[in-house]
């Protein structure tokens, strides 16, 4: 599937020791079995239904029976990846007793808390929960899933013994993460109204009075600071600031981008490189408790 579909947790394929796979009596509604602790059917279909009814909400009723690779439907690989990430989920609680962490529940709180803040309000979070057809006993468990993950995450940054040499070495070795970029997108459903636009487009301040138009047929994407390798910029292949890109297609829609900032500043770009080398590094970790448990899977 083109997007990240599965929680925070859907990191990379999943590696799995299968030590039987044959019919047995442990396998009468479970999905797997990881160290011993089951993963019921139940919780499983109760995930999928979460998840199916988001993506079809956000990408449409189609979405899920679109086919993406090898025959393969988004809803196809849902499915795979969801197994995947319920088992690691799995292994991140076993990790956690075995190093005798116990699970803060009040994590889960926080998540919410974090959440309505977002979105404006209680009653805001409600309405997004109801229109994706949860209930709050479905919702809570799906906090308490991400809190897990938190947790997990929160203790292999306490116990790793990373230095910050480390974060450094990486940081020189990986000029891309020299410099970053901020950028604006004009979204056009229909070319001939983007190559309009675009014959106007005879400097920066042309391009911005377009960002700032009260009627438009057109969106708007304003960038956070990414990377060389963030996929709109690099289809817009402008990466100069202050100069609009040709009209290109990305997601079967017409763009013109234009970069308006950079960021160099390498104190900002060193913390911003510790976060992603320690979430590269917690990877490592988790793929290889998940090579080292004994997991049988039913499904």
């Amino acid at each position: 599937m083109k997007r990240k579909i599965i929680k925070t947790a859907l990191l990379t394929v999943l590696i799995i020791n299968i030590s039987a796979c044959a019919k047995s009596n442990d396998n009468e509604g479970n999905i797997a079995i990881v160290d011993g602790t089951a993963i019921s059917n139940d919780s499983y279909l109760k995930e999928l239904d979460f998840y199916q009814k988001y993506y079809s909400k956000k990408y449409g009723e189609g979405y899920l029976d679109k086919k993406i690779d090898r025959n393969k439907t988004n809803k196809d690989i849902l499915e795979k990846e969801l197994v995947d990430s319920m088992i690691k989920d799995q292994v991140m609680v076993n990790d956690l007793k075995n190093n005798n962490i116990k699970v803060d529940d009040n994590v889960a709180s926080t998540i919410r808390s974090d959440l309505e803040d977002e979105l404006g309000g209680k009653d805001s979070l409600k309405s997004n929960v109801k229109a994706i057809g949860l209930d709050d006993n479905k919702f809570n468990q799906i906090l308490y899933n991400d809190s897990i993950r938190k947790q997990h995450y929160n203790y292999f940054i306490g116990h790793s013994g990373i230095k910050d040499s480390e974060v450094l070495e990486y940081y020189k070795a990986n000029k891309k993460y020299h410099k970053q970029y901020k950028y604006n997108v004009l979204v056009f459903d229909d070319k001939n109204e983007a190559e309009k636009v675009h014959k106007n487009l005879k400097s920066p301040e042309d391009f911005k009075t377009y960002l700032n138009k009260t009627i438009q047929n057109y969106d708007v994407i304003n960038s956070d600071f990414v990377y060389n390798d963030d996929p709109i910029l690099k289809a817009g292949d402008t990466f100069e600031k202050g100069k609009p890109s040709n009209i290109f297609k990305y997601n079967d829609k017409y763009m013109i981008s234009m970069v308006n900032s950079y960021n160099e500043n390498e104190n900002e770009l060193l913390i911003n490189v510790k976060d992603i080398y320690l979430k590269e590094k917690y990877i490592e970790y988790l793929n290889k408790l998940v090579k080292k448990s004994k997991i049988r899977l039913f499904v």
